[in-house]
């Protein structure tokens, strides 16, 4: 297949989900190369500087969400009982495959619905979650959930065919950030090396039936139901993503370089993915004064990958940074929120409006 490259490499964070105890350990870690990439042939957008020696899921990979209050968020459930489960066997099993520390299992199970996790990063003890990969040929579902995991998937639609083949008549539920919300917004720190894949609901309606889809978290987010085993060869065409892929790494460079030249703190809001991309970034360009701030309790203390910045609770950051701090919300569907707690006691803005 001919591949058409659509941008000049660029140097990100191997992993974008690991915290660490010492910042000695997190500025050891890897990094990794972008280089977005298309085939007309099997058309998605893809990174191929994907380097899968370079990926880890241990004990420091953290993939919790919680809100600015602290409260674990699991949006699949928004939508799963009305939209997805009635299209399920009855007394569906239903397997998660990535589940974090199993909060979506536990959650359908409180509800009478059988279900099992797998996951390598695992640190809850169950008989029903697995502390490992799934593999094919693992105890067959009626419901297989992905949520943010196929974009770190090689070669994703060998692994549903994978999928198809553990268990004939199986749905796939797959949910992913959605591209076209990643260039609208301009969030460029959202292009990790680990997110190998970026996907549309297009991609997937070229090759299976979509059962239902929908979106959530104002637009950020995507889910497709499908029936893998009704896969039929893509068809051809070209990106087409050419000028907006130049134009999002365009908001990148005036966004460092802008920030190189403020002379301030810079503390950034979101220690996730977002924030562990975006902060290497402002410090490769020279920002030398740079913190973290996250909601998650779990990350409080701990240092983000590689750059070794210590991540900083709300009241931690809010009682100690300097005044002449710029806080950059990673996110743009949480700036009020930001803004509330924030309580005009900081300047604030999103990474894009330094452009």
């Amino acid at each position: 297949m001919n591949t058409e490259m659509l941008c000049r490499p660029f140097v990100v964070p191997g992993n974008s989900s690991r915290f660490f105890s010492t910042r000695h350990e997190a500025l050891r870690q890897p990094t990794g190369v972008v280089e977005l990439a298309w085939r007309s042939e099997d058309p998605y957008l893809f990174n191929a500087g994907f380097d899968s020696s370079l990926i880890s899921h241990d004990d420091a990979y953290c993939t919790s969400v919680v809100d600015i209050d602290r409260v674990t968020q699991v949006p699949t459930l928004t939508y799963v009982r009305e939209r997805v489960l009635p299209h399920a066997a009855a007394k569906a099993h239903v397997v998660d495959i990535g589940c974090g520390q199993g909060e979506f299992v536990e959650a359908l199970r409180e509800w009478g619905i059988q279900a099992t996790g797998f996951d390598p990063v695992l640190r809850r003890q169950a008989p029903y979650l697995h502390p490992r990969y799934w593999n094919p040929g693992d105890a067959p579902a009626d419901l297989y959930v992905m949520r943010c995991v196929l974009p770190h998937i090689p070669d994703p639609w060998s692994f549903l065919d994978e999928v198809a083949r553990s268990s004939p008549g199986s749905l796939v539920l797959v949910e992913f950030q959605r591209l076209e919300w990643i260039l609208d917004e301009a969030v460029w720190y959202q292009i990790s090396h680990d997110h190998v894949n970026l996907f549309t609901v297009d991609d997937f309606t070229n090759r299976f039936t979509v059962i239902e889809h929908g979106t959530f978290s104002h637009g950020e987010w995507a889910w497709v139901l499908i029936d893998p085993g009704d896969r039929r060869p893509a068809t051809h065409r070209n990106c087409g993503l050419n000028a907006q892929i130049d134009a999002l790494l365009g908001v990148r460079e005036s966004t460092l370089s802008s920030a190189a030249g403020l002379d301030r703190p810079i503390a950034i809001w979101g220690a996730a993915g977002k924030g562990i991309v975006f902060g290497h970034a402002l410090a490769g360009c020279g920002v030398e004064d740079i913190s973290v701030i996250d909601a998650d309790p779990s990350r409080w203390d701990l240092h983000i990958e590689p750059t070794g910045i210590r991540v900083l609770s709300p009241d931690d950051a809010l009682g100690r940074l300097s005044e002449r701090t710029l806080i950059l919300v990673c996110n743009p569907n949480h700036l009020r929120d930001v803004e509330r707690r924030v309580d005009g006691r900081y300047e604030l803005t999103l990474p894009r409006d330094l452009a």
